[in-house]
């Protein structure tokens, strides 16, 4: 074999991987996506932080089991400890806290619109705290698709409430807990394989929200079949299968990258509210959905 057929397969190899890389990344978004149907249903039997809670212990059991099938015993490094903690803390427990409350407080088409920000801040976070570069085209991607998001979640201007001013600073403040996030994540991608980092993450993530949980109060009002479906597809589809993609995806393309494709939660959010809930699509909505695809792809592209 030549020299240019081995740098053309090269080539080929690793565009495969980071195609790899994206589509677990996107998978991951779509469960997310997803989990705002399951959330409300489930709302009608558990209170916003115990859900959490329940979420969180059900995924850790599911994840023990599947590492006791695989007879993964790996022990977290004293090095590594640090930055793990750090992201489940920022990443699980106070953001998953924050973002509850937060959404109780606001409007959804306030924590829609404020979700498009997170790419802006993570790409800030970047610069300021990890000295990342970002070029020009990048940028321009970011701003096109966070036009793309005020598009598509815009709404009728109204009095903001002081509860939900305050709802969405926590929104806001979720941003950056998942800006640190990524970066800390992908700081340890290559030194453990997906199942086990998202394991320990869960983990000391469900340890350190459980203080939360007694803050709030905790209640159950009614438990149903749908609810439990709900709480089951939370836990082992948007928590274990989406976590897990998103570490992969984190592994092998920049967090950066990785930030930006948030982008596309509105966009799956309108066509589960269409397919599940019988929303209608207004064109408001498809045209903001093209300009973030637009807005995403330009991001992502070399």
């Amino acid at each position: 074999m030549t020299n240019k057929n081995v740098c053309l397969t090269s080539l080929f190899r690793g565009k495969l991987s980071r195609m790899k890389h994206y589509l677990a990344t996107i998978t991951a978004i779509i469960f997310w996506s997803a989990s705002v149907v399951g959330t409300k249903i489930a709302y009608r039997s558990f209170s916003p932080l115990l859900l959490c809670l329940i979420r969180f212990i059900i995924s850790l059991v599911f994840l023990h089991i599947l590492r006791v099938m695989r007879h993964d015993d790996t022990r977290m490094k004293k090095e590594y400890l640090k930055p793990v903690i750090l992201s489940a803390l920022l990443g699980i427990s106070i953001y998953y806290a924050l973002e509850n409350i937060g959404i109780s407080l606001t409007t959804a088409s306030d924590a829609s619109l404020i979700s498009g920000s997170y790419p802006a801040i993570t790409a800030l976070l970047g610069y300021i705290v990890y000295h990342d570069r970002i070029t020009r085209k990048q940028s321009l991607g970011i701003f096109i698709s966070i036009i793309g998001v005020a598009v598509l979640t815009s709404y009728t201007s109204a009095q903001v409430s002081p509860l939900r001013l305050l709802g969405n600073i926590l929104l806001i403040i979720d941003g950056f807990l998942w800006g640190f996030y990524n970066y800390l994540t992908q700081s340890v991608t290559d030194q453990y394989d997906t199942v086990t980092l998202t394991y320990y993450q869960i983990l000391f993530g469900t340890v350190m929200l459980a203080p939360f949980v007694l803050i709030e109060h905790p209640s159950v009002i009614s438990v149903s079949f749908q609810t439990i479906a709900a709480v089951l597809f939370l836990s082992l589809g948007c928590t274990v299968s989406a976590l897990m993609l998103y570490n992969y995806g984190l592994s092998g393309i920049p967090a950066y990258s990785a930030s930006v494709i948030l982008n596309l939660m509105p966009v799956f959010g309108v066509l589960f509210s269409f397919m599940i809930l019988h929303e209608t699509i207004t064109f408001r909505q498809l045209i903001g959905g093209i300009i973030i695809l637009a807005g995403v792809r330009m991001s992502i592209r070399k």
